[in-house]
């Protein structure tokens, strides 16, 4: 059902009536017509159902049948013709991601380009559905027509279950000739509701745990340290999660291209460059998980990192293929003389899928950035002689 938010000043209402009662309590009369003007000049004669007069305020108020006649005629175009329709097909997703494009099309119940009429997206109603990009902005501005068509990037978020999804539009006219008239359609929803095939899980191009090393030396899942206190730098915080790099060192632009429907753990390098300090627990190790920028603008990027461990404390750190990984591994090789180093010293590495001395991040691929106070080949001999060690790192990249 339409909805119409009324706006209309009405300057003059002359009353059909055969008679009118005044008294202590509200007069009601039925079936008259009542003759509405607007600065003087008739609009149109409606039919009231209830007439009403507050005894204490004087104020009258009239119960309409209707009042479409009474709006200029685009308002009565857009309430009674307004639609929003799938164009091409109405199923999208699968595959891998469970991504796909949904095209959309507005019909505004105009004629043509109406000055005055502006159309905005109002929404949408999704199950197992979100919406990637392309239904934000203004779909026509002040001066939309009779049609207007949107192209609208949805990810399906689960792997096994199929999704829906119904968009809603809103359509607001400004009366050219006073600001004070105006009027909004709202609940103009798609038809038909679109479903987002579900997608397949793509299966993980990285190690999972340190158990999956040919030699984890003695290293355990359970050591990972998840969560610290973070100082310094634009994130700092208490009880930080410490599986994600992004949660500690932000989240840079334009990782991933546009569109691309798999985009969790994406960001690195980040944006927090400042030199930072947390503590890690004696006998545990962190791991920072992230993805290796896959969008085409970040290869050859390069950048590094530089450790600073408590004094007299060794440490080890690792840009890896595994958590808790500080060394080659015959299944899981470092990428580069500088994956690896301790403590005063530069981790550099460089976004490519060629060749390089530096650590290589090949785009879309997972890594860990990981951390113990321990010497490399003997990583469960702590060298922390206190309950915790702080360790500081800075981030050095210029992006």
């Amino acid at each position: 059902m339409s909805e119409l938010k009324r706006c209309f000043p009405i300057a003059v209402v002359t009353l059909a009536l055969g008679f009118l009662m005044m008294s202590s309590a509200a007069v009601n009369a039925a079936d008259f017509q009542v003759a509405v003007k607007r600065f003087a000049v008739p609009q149109c004669s409606l039919t009231g159902s209830m007439l009403n007069i507050d005894p204490a305020s004087g104020n009258v108020s009239i119960d309409l049948s209707a009042d479409f006649s009474c709006y200029p005629l685009v308002v009565s175009s857009i309430a009674n013709g307004a639609s929003l329709s799938v164009t091409g097909a109405t199923t999208v997703g699968g595959g891998v991601t469970g991504a796909g494009t949904i095209n959309l099309q507005l019909n505004t119940g105009l004629s043509a380009i109406t000055p005055g009429v502006t159309c905005v997206p109002d929404g949408f109603s999704a199950s197992n559905v979100l919406v990637s990009s392309g239904w934000s902005a203004n779909l026509c501005s002040s001066n939309c027509g009779a049609t207007v068509t949107r192209s609208v990037d949805v990810q399906n978020t689960s792997a096994t279950l199929d999704g829906s999804i119904t968009f809603k539009a809103k359509c607001t006219y400004q009366d050219q000739s006073n600001v004070n008239l105006s009027s909004v359609r709202t609940n103009i929803q798609s038809v038909p509701s679109v479903t987002v095939q579900h997608g397949t899980a793509p299966a993980p191009n990285y190690c999972q745990s340190v158990s999956e090393l040919s030699d984890p030396k003695g290293m355990t899942d359970a050591m990972r340290q998840t969560v610290g206190n973070v100082s310094g730098g634009i994130l700092p915080g208490s009880n930080i999660p410490f599986l994600e790099y992004t949660s500690v060192f932000g989240v840079s632009a334009n990782t991933y291209p546009a569109g691309a429907g798999d985009t969790l753990g994406y960001g690195f390098p980040g944006i927090n460059k400042s030199t930072i300090t947390t503590s890690i627990t004696k006998g545990k190790y962190i791991s920072w998980k992230f993805r290796a920028p896959s969008n085409s603008v970040w290869i050859g990027r390069v950048g590094s990192y530089f450790w600073q461990s408590q004094v007299n404390v060794s440490l080890s750190v690792a840009i890896a293929p595994c958590p808790g990984q500080f060394d080659n591994d015959p299944l899981y090789p470092l990428t580069g003389l500088t994956c690896k180093g301790e403590s005063l010293v530069d981790n550099q590495w460089i976004t490519t899928s060629g060749s390089s001395v530096a650590c290589k991040l090949e785009p879309g691929k997972t890594y860990y950035l990981n951390v113990i106070h321990a010497e490399r080949g003997n990583p469960t001999n702590s060298y922390c002689p206190n309950s915790s060690c702080t360790v500081q790192i800075i981030n050095r990249n210029n992006y």
